[in-house]
C-alpha cells in the first residue's frame, strides 16, 4: 500500500513552486497515537514523535527527518514487551536542473543515517508488526543510498513523467542471532501521465516497478523478494472551495526465489496481490481552515502456497475511515489533527504462525505543526 514513488510528489513541485532568491526553512513537528486491538487477545500501542527540517534554495532543496517512537505489545498469554527508541535520520537532496531543453528533470539523492535501534533482542522481534497494523515497523536499518532521476514533461492539457532509482541498503546487525544481515538492492521505477479536462475534472494513470536483489548474511543468499508491480487509476474534481475524488491501485507480487532458512529473521513471504481504493474529500471553510474526509477499501488475495503448507497467507480485507482539518496562523504556522479508524478482516493463515480467523480494530490519531522561516 505505500509503493508510490517521489514521482506525484515531483509533479506537484515542478507545477506549483518556483525557485526562491533567498534560503526558505521549515519545521515540521507533531505527536502520532497507534492503537489496535484483535478477537484473540493481542493488542498493542505505539506513541511516535517526528521530526522534519527542510530547506529550500533556488534549484536546491534539503531535508532532513528523524524522530522517537515508543512501541508496546501485548500477546493472547500474557506476554508483553515494549521498546522505546529514536529512529534513523533520513537526509534527502533535491536539485531541479536548469535547462533549455523542453523537460523538467529532478535529481535526487536520499540517505539513511544509522541512528535508529537494531540488534533487536529475541523478546524485541515481536514488536515488529504489520504495516496494516501500526505506521512504524522497522526501529533502525543500516546506512541506504538511494540515488534517483525524474523527468517531466508539459503540454496544454497534460503532464507526464517518469523516474527511476537505486536502493543499496547496507549490512547491520538485524537482531542476536541475525548479525551481518546485508538486505538485497531495489531497483525501482515509476511513471505517471495527468490530463487536465476544461471542465474542472483531471485524471491520472500511473505505475511503479521494484526489482529485489537477494539478501544475505554473512555473505551467504538466504532470501530474495519477488518483483513488485503496481498500476493505479486516479480521478479528482476541483470546485476551488472543495475537491473530491477516487483512486483505485492494484499491487501484484512474485513469489519469493528463495526462502529464508535462518529462524527469528526478517521474513520475505509475501501476501497475495492487492486492490486498494481510496475515496476524498476536501472542504475549504475560509482562507485559513480545510476539512477533509477520507475512506480507504483494501483486499488482499491468499499468496499462492497451499492452504496446508506452513508458508501459506490467507486473504486480507480493511476499510479505514478518517477525518481531518488544517489551520493556518499568521508568522506561516500550520497546525493539523487528523484521525483515522480501521476493522481488519484476516483469514485463516499459517504464517507467521498458525492462526484462525482474526478479526482487528484500530486508530491512529496524528496531531502535527509546521513553521516556515
Amino acid at each position: 500500500m505505500k509503493y508510490l514513488s517521489l514521482l506525484a510528489v515531483m509533479l506537484s513541485v515542478t507545477m506549483l513552486t518556483a525557485p526562491v532568491s533567498a534560503v526558505e526553512y521549515n519545521a515540521h513537528t507533531g505527536f502520532q497515537f497507534d492503537w489496535w486491538d484483535s478477537d484473540d487477545d493481542r493488542k498493542a500501542t505505539q506513541f511516535s514523535i517526528p521530526l522534519t527540517i527542510k530547506g529550500e534554495h533556488q534549484n536546491y532543496s534539503l531535508s532532513l527527518l528523524t524522530g522517537f517512537a515508543r512501541t508496546s505489545i501485548e500477546l493472547s498469554d500474557g506476554t508483553d514487551e515494549s521498546l522505546s527508541s529514536l529512529l534513523d535520520t533520513k537526509l534527502n537532496f533535491s536539485y531541479d536542473v536548469p535547462g533549455q531543453i523542453p523537460l523538467d528533470i529532478l535529481i535526487g539523492l536520499d540517505l539513511n543515517i544509522p541512528t535508529g535501534k537494531t540488534n533487536l533482542s529475541q523478546e524485541e522481534l515481536i514488536l515488529i508488526m504489520d504495516p496494516d497494523l501500526i505506521s512504524i515497523t522497522t526501529f533502525g536499518e543500516g546506512f541506504n543510498i538511494n540515488p534517483t532521476i525524474n523527468v517531466v514533461k508539459k503540454w496544454t492539457d497534460w503532464v507526464a513523467g517518469m523516474g527511476i532509482g537505486y536502493l543499496y541498503r547496507g549490512e547491520y546487525d538485524f537482531s542476536e542471532n541475525i548479525k551481518s544481515y546485508n538486505p538485497g538492492n531495489v531497483i525501482n521505477a515509476s511513471a505517471e501521465a495527468r490530463y487536465y479536462s476544461q471542465s474542472d475534472w483531471d485524471a491520472r494513470v500511473f505505475g511503479y516497478f521494484a526489482h529485489y536483489f537477494k539478501d544475505k548474511q554473512d555473505g551467504t543468499e538466504i532470501a530474495q523478494e519477488g518483483k513488485r508491480f503496481l498500476i493505479g487509476f486516479g480521478l479528482n474534481y476541483d470546485q476551488v472551495e472543495w475537491v473530491a475524488g477516487a483512486t483505485v491501485r492494484a499491487v501484484f507480487r512474485d513469489k519469493i526465489s528463495k526462502l529464508r532458512e535462518t529462524a527469528g529473521g526478517p521474513s520475505d513471504i509475501t501476501q497475495g496481490n492487492e486492490w486498494v481504493g481510496d475515496l476524498y474529500y476536501i472542504r475549504e471553510l475560509n482562507s485559513f481552515t480545510t476539512l477533509k474526509t477520507t475512506f480507504q477499501g483494501t483486499y488482499i488475495g491468499e499468496n499462492d502456497e497451499a492452504s496446508g503448507s506452513d508458508q501459506f497467507v490467507g486473504s486480507r480485507k480493511k476499510f479505514t475511515l478518517g477525518i481531518g482539518a488544517t489551520r493556518k496562523f499568521e508568522n506561516r504556522i500550520t497546525a493539523e489533527a487528523n484521525i483515522k479508524g480501521f476493522i481488519m478482516n484476516d483469514a485463516e493463515t499459517e504464517f507467521p504462525e498458525s492462526r484462525d480467523s482474526t478479526s482487528y480494530k484500530g486508530l491512529v490519531a496524528m496531531i502535527s505543526v509546521s513553521k516556515g522561516f
